[in-house]
């Protein structure tokens, strides 16, 4: 065999390196490799479409766990000061017993000792005030079962019916929110 025949012999088929690139047109003819370039481009746009969308639900998931975590957060701050609360309430409920005791035995209207528990109330009540914390008014009101819980019902003539005659545990608000209702006794 001569050299030439040889050689043609070991050059492979044109044909296959002429093969589809992605679109249908052949390699080397006129607008191949922009038709596979066109094709390529719009496979990574859906896939950057598709990775953006993903982003997109996984920042606004972010967006909402924060939410969800602040409000939580304000909703145990906010039970575990109404609980701090209630407990101090008790104590004011002692004081102004103390004070309402009219023991003749005990310490005279103008004493140090009284005068030293009025102040002891009075700063104790201040400072719920500062946070939010008023008395509920039950004088000359009529009964209200949303701030009010009756303990008892007596016969009045000094009163209409359904009014409040005598409040036995003084209720309280905490902002617009009942934090404990006022114990009450009502005419009939």
């Amino acid at each position: 065999m001569t050299k030439k025949k040889r050689k043609e012999e070991k050059q492979p088929d044109e044909a296959p390196a002429a093969r589809n690139v992605g679109n249908g047109a052949l390699a080397g003819t006129p607008g191949a490799d922009e038709q596979g370039a066109d094709a390529g481009i719009e496979d990574l746009r859906a896939e950057l479409d598709e990775l953006n969308g993903k982003w997109l639900r996984a920042l606004a998931d972010l967006d909402n766990y924060r939410k969800r975590v602040e409000r939580d957060r304000r909703r145990w701050s906010a039970a575990a000061r109404e609980e701090i609360i209630l407990d101090l309430l008790e104590v004011v409920d002692n004081f102004e017993r103390a004070l309402a005791c009219g023991d003749p035995s005990g310490p005279s209207e103008g004493g140090s000792l009284r005068g030293g528990v009025e102040l002891i109330l009075k700063h104790l009540t201040d400072i719920l005030g500062k946070h939010g914390v008023t008395p509920i008014e039950t004088r000359a009101c009529e009964f209200d079962p949303n701030l009010h819980e009756a303990v008892g019902h007596v016969e009045s003539a000094g009163h209409g019916p359904d009014h409040i005659v005598e409040e036995t545990q003084r209720g309280y608000l905490l902002g617009e929110r009942l934090l404990r209702c006022s114990k009450v006794i009502v005419s009939k």
